[in-house]
């Protein structure tokens, strides 16, 4: 096992640039998995900029849209919780759970279902930078409306979003702001606005901790969990804060971080790793944090330069990063265009997999890379990956991706292409279901 796992990330082969493994590769790191409609649609664009700028261009937030049962009410415990019975502890309890397990149910659905898994894709991003957790929160609504609000920024500005995140009722719950007064400051939130949220470690002193969370003091929520910023327990006095000094409230000191520029870098350097290499690249970060400060903070001016730069669209870029648990399920699930596959079953395989959606392990996130692979995991990815093979599940599988004649010569050579990352040859077997478990379970399938 040990050899195997050397080999898997000692894997490094070379690709021709093809239009077709530029599109592969384009929506392997972008979208969750190659579906017969996007690559169709990559394929039919037949130039790499008008694809991406297609990918760049989501479809307004509808912020109008029905809401599901678990986000419509706060659960509110009883008063007097231990004078309740057993059955009624149990009921309660039990309430809770089912409603947590829907919210987690309702997300893994819309990852397999959604027309544009680059914004899924984003809204994944947003949750793993600014970490709440459901088990911590306790309330499915409030991680709804969070979900919500990176969904109607996933691509928009981030200063705008990095304002709404300091009056998120999730974020103030899971970072205990709630418990921010003047005459007992609260630290949480302001160190992890500083160290996991913008500016990281080594660029703000304690000093400046202290300050923020002075300025964050009476950002709070109301006795139904809606933001209400209570001046009585705001401290008004002056601050001193990255060198500047004033009676500064929260959202002027957000002000004042924006305006230095390790923020910008910061932010690059996160989605580099999350979208281009796990190697960074000093110089190539600090072109994009400026295009990224010239443009006011918007996203999409910066992820047009990033996934245009040579440094995401040479060959050699290609295969270098490890799939996530979600995904490796959710993309190989949309590739098969298997939408019904049952959301608890793979949730279950992501949690196995160190990936519990919308329960981070901590507040610094998945850490991902060559963590999500160990002996352990990398067997149940497998597992994973075998069980759709099984007769109960291969006869919901659809093989369209696979039969595009233009593609490749025979199903068997499409679904190396379309699948793996790399151009390799795999040895057909007897039936094409044989040779596509073969795909599956080489080494290369685990990358991107």
């Amino acid at each position: 096992m040990k050899k195997l796992i050397t080999v898997f990330f000692s894997i490094l082969l070379s690709a021709s640039a093809t239009e077709l493994e530029q599109c592969v590769h384009l929506l392997s790191r972008t979208s969750f998995g190659v579906s017969a409609k996007s690559l169709d649609t990559c394929l039919k664009d037949r130039d790499y900029n008008t694809t991406l700028s297609g990918l760049l261009s989501l479809p307004e937030y509808d912020d109008i849209s029905e809401m599901p049962d678990f986000a419509l009410k706060i659960i509110k415990p009883y008063k007097k919780f231990k004078y309740l019975n057993v059955a009624e502890r149990k009921a309660l309890n039990k309430m809770r759970r089912e409603k947590k397990r829907a919210i987690q149910s309702w997300w893994m659905r819309k990852l397999l279902t959604t027309q544009t898994p680059f914004e899924e894709k984003m809204v994944l991003f947003w949750h793993n930078h600014f970490t709440s957790s459901l088990k911590k929160v306790g309330q499915p609504a409030l991680i709804y409306r969070q979900n919500q609000l990176f969904r109607r920024y996933a691509l928009g500005n981030f200063r705008d979003l990095l304002h709404a995140i300091i009056e998120d009722p999730a974020m103030l719950v899971y970072l205990d702001n709630r418990a921010n007064r003047k005459k007992h400051p609260n630290e949480n939130l302001a160190r992890e606005l500083l160290e996991l949220f913008t500016l990281g470690e080594g660029h703000y002193s304690e000093q400046d901790i202290k300050e923020l969370a002075r300025a964050l003091t009476g950002y709070s929520l109301d006795k139904n969990m809606n933001f209400r910023f209570k001046r009585k327990v705001h401290d008004r006095g002056e601050k001193e804060f990255l060198g500047q000094k004033g009676n500064f409230d929260g959202h002027q000191m957000v002000d004042i971080i924006l305006d230095q520029n390790t923020t910008s870098l910061y932010l690059v350097g996160k989605l580099w790793k999350a979208f281009v290499s796990c190697e960074p690249n000093p110089q190539e970060s600090q072109r994009l944090a400026e295009l990224f400060r010239k443009n006011s903070y918007e996203m999409k001016p910066l992820m047009q330069a990033m996934l245009s730069s040579p440094y995401f669209t040479n060959p050699s870029a290609r295969g270098k990063m490890i799939k996530s648990p979600i995904e490796l399920i959710v993309g190989t699930l949309r590739s098969f265009d298997y939408q019904d596959f049952d959301p608890k079953i793979a949730l279950q395989y992501s949690r196995r997999l160190g990936q519990d959606l919308l329960n981070p392990p901590n507040v610094k996130g998945w850490v991902g890379g060559k963590k999500w692979i160990n002996a352990n995991t990398f067997l149940t990815r497998k597992e994973f990956l075998y069980r759709l093979m099984r007769a109960k599940e291969k006869k919901h599988l659809d093989y369209t991706l696979f039969e595009n004649s233009s593609i490749a010569s025979s199903p068997e050579k499409a679904a190396a292409k379309t699948l793996l990352p790399i151009n390799v040859f795999i040895t057909p077997a007897h039936h094409f279901d044989a040779t596509l478990q073969t795909i599956l379970q080489h080494p290369l399938y685990q990358l991107k």
